[in-house]
């Protein structure tokens, strides 16, 4: 795929390519998306029966089928490689342990007030301490670890966020564990995230892609023990002076972590063009929610999960209805998420792992949100972003309404859905989403909250919403040339390798 970017005449190009791409009527869109059927999506997939939609559950895999019959209805085609419309994607849900325990000499510490796991390894290890600065690379490479528990500070020399920490941790692990070290306690202090708070999230049970095999033993990385150590509490540096040397005991203690499957839907329609029907336009929506809220105390504990994102769902098989019975130039993937809500892990592990190559994938038009309060309004987090804008605001006043870019740029809402690991990939990765034009008290009252129902939307504005997306899938699936973003994004680089394009300066 070659393309020559020239800077302002891209801005040109695009907007004469949009003046001469086929509109579908509102009229036709109409005939076929009806709101009744918008109406019982949203009902069905939002119902007290389906508890929340939780990745995992028996409940979230009848929803997948309920997309898959749906695709299969359409006529579509499944994708190479999956199992007929179902991509299996594997989890890993890593239990909270019952008891955190160290000893030396003559003191023992906790789980929570002194101490959290950040590995899924069970049982106990007893071996010779050895304090470095950091665990740093260079530093286990001057030491013998082997058979000894590393104790070093968190994360490596200059960084200060916890989201660096958080991502040196693993690799610091695997590193000691090549060594031979039997363990690792990490020391923790950092006022961005206070111990509290860490220990509140990390004394949940955490869901993670498995890379390992169904039948592959736990790794080296993952079979020896892992603490984050509060390090604010006493006189560290006394108790680090006297450590260094003696016998530590680790010992960590409860149920196993459990591997599973949930599933990704996705489907294809081939495109009308002979020549651009090996382009792809790639439809999403996640269809999971958050499940229950946990509290018995509650006289209503199932979170419905209706705007986020029953109405999403309901949008792409919208999409996958009109598109099959009048397909674009391009050939179009519909694809529903499992679980976004578990860290946009779904979507992340088709992107690792796609049917078809990410090259050959030109747009993606996502369908997320928090919620509306806005009935005049679409809002795309992108609009300004990528080469199709005239056509997405066109699709939003074919239908009444008005495209607004992103009003709460703050929220970096854009890397907080499904496309952000598209758009990262390269591909122009906009999300379409309800009327917000700011998180106000209507979007929270409903935001992840049992009053998520569906009783509680407006569906003349939701059907004509999601008409409007339709329009869009079309258009943008329908030019002339693949849209791509503006120049300058923070993504075009990334695009310029990921479909080879051949750049000129302007």
């Amino acid at each position: 795929m070659k393309r020559i970017l020239l800077g302002i005449i891209v801005v040109f190009s695009f907007t004469a390519i949009s003046a001469t791409a086929q509109t579908p009527s509102p009229s036709d869109i109409e005939q076929v998306i009806l709101k009744s059927d918008v109406e019982f999506d949203v009902y069905f997939l939002a119902s007290d029966e389906f508890l929340g939609r939780d990745t995992g559950t028996q409940e979230l895999k009848i929803a997948s089928s309920y997309i898959a019959n749906r695709f299969q209805q359409y006529g579509m085609k499944s994708a190479p490689g999956l199992d007929g419309f179902y991509q299996h994607v594997p989890f890993r849900m890593n239990r909270t342990p019952e008891t955190v325990q160290m000893s030396v000499l003559d003191s023992t510490f906790t789980m929570n007030r002194h101490l959290l796991s950040l590995s899924p390894f069970r049982g106990d290890k007893e071996a010779e301490v050895i304090v470095l600065e950091y665990a740093s690379e260079d530093e286990i490479a001057e030491h013998d670890l082997q058979g000894k528990i590393v104790i070093a500070k968190a994360g490596l020399p200059g960084m200060e966020s916890p989201q660096q920490l958080f991502q040196a941790s693993p690799q610091k692990r695997t590193q000691v564990a090549e060594a031979g070290g039997l363990g690792l306690i990490e020391l923790y202090e950092n006022p961005q995230l206070p111990w509290q708070t860490l220990a509140g999230f990390l004394s949940r049970d955490q869901l993670s892609l498995d890379d390992n095999g169904e039948d592959e033993s736990p790794s080296d990385e993952e079979s020896i023990p892992h603490f984050w150590m509060n390090s604010t509490q006493g006189d560290i540096t006394t108790f680090l002076n006297s450590i260094g040397g003696e016998t530590v005991m680790l010992s960590v203690h409860g149920e196993e972590s459990e591997r599973f499957y949930s599933r990704n839907v996705v489907g294809i329609i081939e495109g009308s063009d002979p020549e651009l029907k090996d382009e792809y336009v790639l439809l999403t929506a996640h269809y999971d929610h958050t499940g229950t809220t946990g509290d018995p105390s509650q006289e209503d504990t199932i979170n419905n999960g209706a705007r986020d994102n029953a109405v999403g769902t309901a949008g792409i098989l919208a999409a996958a209805k009109y598109l099959s019975q009048n397909p674009p130039k391009r050939s179009v993937i519909v694809a529903a998420w499992t679980a976004e809500e578990k860290g946009l892990l779904g979507s992340g592990y088709y992107a690792e792992n796609p049917p078809i190559p990410l090259s050959q994938t030109v747009y993606n038009l996502n369908i997320d949100g928090a919620g509306y309060n806005d009935t005049t309004k679409v809002t795309v987090i992108g609009l300004g972003r990528t080469e199709a804008d005239e056509d997405l605001k066109a699709s939003a006043e074919a239908f009444g309404l008005e495209a607004i870019p992103d009003p709460v740029p703050e929220q970096n809402l854009f890397n907080r859905s499904d496309n952000v690991h598209f758009a990262r990939a390269g591909i122009p990765s906009p999300t379409y989403s309800m009327g917000l034009t700011a998180f106000d008290d209507e979007i929270n009252q409903y935001y992840h909250r049992p009053t998520d129902e569906p009783e509680t939307i407006n569906y003349d504005y939701v059907t004509a919403y999601v008409r409007s997306f339709v329009m869009a899938s079309f258009l943008v699936g329908n030019a002339d040339t693949a849209y791509f973003w503006l120049p300058g994004d923070e993504y075009e680089q990334a695009g310029i390798e990921l479909y080879n394009y051949e750049v000129s300066e302007y």
